[in-house]
């Protein structure tokens, strides 16, 4: 599985470093990755306790930087929003091969999926007049 895991970060880095067009549009050096969660009907009191005591701290301690967390209000509101910043896409690629290689992943991904109905990400960078530079 860690194989796996590794090849399939390898290959994402590849195509991302190779996406002339993906890249030509970041206008800044960091790079920030927004992930929507939709929680399970029901557990969204229990997945923000699992997120803000377990999985954000473990992000963390493999280079996530936490910039906010979010949850929808209005519509569906078992969406839940987190964005972290990285310096690059590098550090992006070596903090995702580390937590997903982790023991500590291993146990946190069996309760985030039992959390969890689906989870959405994408990779932004700042805007020339953006507060986050």
């Amino acid at each position: 599985m860690k194989t796996l895991i590794k090849l399939l970060g390898i290959i994402t880095l590849v195509v991302l470093l190779n996406n002339g067009n993906s890249l030509a549009q970041q206008s800044g050096g960091k790079v920030y990755w927004m992930v929507t969660v939709e929680v399970s009907l029901g557990k969204l009191a229990e997945y923000h306790s699992f997120n803000g005591n377990e999985l954000e701290p473990l992000m963390e301690s493999f280079g996530y930087k936490p910039v906010a967390s979010w949850q929808t209000i209005v519509g569906d509101i078992e969406e839940v929003i987190f964005v972290a910043e990285f310096e690059s896409m590098a550090a992006y690629y070596q903090a995702r091969v580390n937590l997903l290689g982790s023991d500590e992943w291993k146990t946190a991904s069996r309760k985030f999926d039992a959390l969890t109905k689906s989870v959405h990400t994408r990779f932004l960078s700042a805007t020339s007049y953006s507060r986050l530079q």
